[in-house]
């Protein structure tokens, strides 16, 4: 579907567009209200049973042998965090960053919490030892290629980390997709 999307003309893709923009003012409030409320649910379900790039990450690198632990709870006593993906072996966490947590997809208030969020717990984990491994997935229509490309570019920085572990002032670790 991104595929059909993107190898549109850009005259249909206005068009598309437009007529996208019309049916969503021609929708009662009660419509409108519901859909909203379709996309917060669809977006909590991600948040508690991760999201599909989360899930690929995870089965491709279980495959690959490494122990992976989905969702990891508790690696700082006393705080109320989570993380995305955990790798023990060599104590690394793995954030999968959507759009939302760069972008103000959801309004600035909402990206400035992600903001301090993400920093706070990256200052959390880095301070006790941990390396974090964050992936900023910025690709609007992820594709099976990009999550393969992803997994890929993962994989040699969790390469690098098993030959030599980074010192503080390194174990803030960037990707971008």
């Amino acid at each position: 579907m991104a595929n059909y999307w993107e190898n549109r003309e850009e005259d249909e893709r206005e068009r598309r567009s437009e007529l996208s923009k019309k049916q969503w003012a021609d929708m009662s409030e009660e419509d409108k209200a519901n859909l909203r409320k379709l996309a917060a649910e669809a977006v909590r379900k991600a948040s508690k049973e991760g999201s599909k790039i989360e899930k690929f990450i995870y089965e491709g690198l279980t495959k690959l042998g490494y122990d992976v632990i989905f969702h990891k709870r508790g690696l700082v006593a006393n705080e109320n965090l989570e993380v995305d993906l955990f790798v023990p072996a060599i104590n690394t966490a793995i954030e999968i960053d959507g759009p939302a947590h760069f972008l103000p997809i959801w309004g600035e208030q909402s990206l400035n919490r992600h903001i301090r969020a993400d920093a706070q717990k990256a200052g959390l984990l880095i301070n006790r030892g941990f390396v974090i491994l964050r992936v900023k997935n910025i690709i609007r229509n992820l594709s099976q290629k990009n999550m393969r490309e992803t997994l890929a570019a993962i994989v040699i920085e969790l390469r690098k980390i098993e030959k030599k572990f980074p010192p503080a002032t390194k174990r803030l670790i960037e990707i971008e997709t």
